[in-house]
């Protein structure tokens, strides 16, 4: 089979074509946004589980994480076309000796590695050896940490991706990490309010979880409203090809799903709701109905984030004399 590839290439990641070509779509954005959501969930029901807080709505939480992870691997196999390259993708650099050095292969590991964590935790509900406290201590580390790498390694795949300055962006990872961190938030505070802690358990206990989750969705609301300044902040000043997208981001093509739908439904929505939330009585009836629409409001934002962030780079005209240029690239893109 003759190589479809029009050119060699040697770095790390995927190489951009250039155009107007989106080689990366909304199924990616998708990918991404339920490997935050999934990562993040699991990541704080293992923090609360560690500290010996724990019930139905860490229980809960921690298995739909794991369900958002296996979703999320299934759209980036759906974005592949050919189910069988995604065994191929930790071996794709093997030919010139660089085996599971691209990103790719990085994140098949840590998607991979949520998803054996999360069978083992529900496995630990039937198997009771596996519920000794030092292996769910171990697991529960374990989590965590592999949580902030698959929330966060997509970022580093977008930067090292060739052809697109708008990527290369040293704050990507803090935009990823503390977006996905409200993600898991708003889902833990949802089960909270609706799913409760253990079956008869103390009010007061629950009252602090659900002002706990409060505080960690503000938090996290606030250092993503941050990472945005800085993100922005950067990618004017990194190159002058990477203004185009950002244009577009501001005030042309995407400026109202970023205005309308990432800064104020998925920030500024949240971060009064919460503000109001932690002045009222968490399990009280304001909470029923704001809780709720937080939850919303942070997944439409949170996957509007993902999308326009790698929509946009791909948002810029060749510049002469490319301007009639057409693609050469093969059918492995197609």
């Amino acid at each position: 089979m003759p190589n479809p590839w029009p050119l060699s290439w040697s770095g790390w990641g995927p190489y951009m074509p250039p155009g107007f070509e989106m080689i990366w779509g909304w199924r990616i954005a998708a990918a991404v946004f339920l490997t935050a959501l999934g990562a993040m969930a699991m990541a704080l029901s293992a923090f609360y589980e560690l500290r010996k807080i724990r019930g139905i709505a860490t229980r809960y939480g921690m298995i739909a994480g794991w369900v958002f992870i296996l979703a999320a691997l299934a759209f980036f196999v759906i974005d592949l076309g050919v189910p069988s390259r995604a065994g191929n993708i930790i071996f794709i650099g093997w030919p010139n000796g660089r085996l599971a050095q691209s990103w790719m292969a990085w994140g098949v590991m840590f998607l991979g590695g949520m998803t054996l964590w999360g069978l083992i935790y529900i496995g630990s509900s039937f198997i009771k050896p596996l519920q000794r406290p030092i292996l769910l201590t171990a697991l529960y580390y374990l989590i965590m940490i592999n949580a902030v790498l698959a929330t966060v390694y997509t970022a580093f795949l977008f930067s090292a991706a060739g052809g697109k300055s708008y990527w290369w962006n040293g704050s990507l990872p803090f935009l990823w990490l503390s977006s996905g961190l409200g993600y898991g938030a708003a889902l833990m505070l949802l089960l909270g309010r609706f799913a409760k802690l253990e079956r008869g358990s103390d009010v007061a206990k629950l009252r602090h979880f659900i002002h706990e989750l409060s505080w960690v969705d503000l938090l996290a609301v606030l250092f993503e409203a941050f990472a945005w300044i800085i993100f922005l902040s950067v990618a004017y000043a990194n190159h002058v090809e990477a203004r185009i997208p950002l244009t577009q981001l501001l005030f042309q093509e995407y400026a109202p799903y970023f205005w309308g739908f990432v800064v104020t439904l998925g920030i500024a929505v949240p971060l009064l709701l919460e503000l109001a939330l932690l002045r009222v009585d968490p399990l009280g009836k304001f909470a029923a109905y704001a809780i709720p629409v937080i939850f919303i409001a942070v997944m439409v934002g949170g996957y509007t984030l993902r999308y326009i962030v790698i929509a946009t780079a791909y948002n810029y005209s060749p510049f002469t004399p490319l301007t009639e240029a057409v693609s050469q690239w093969g059918p492995w893109w197609s």
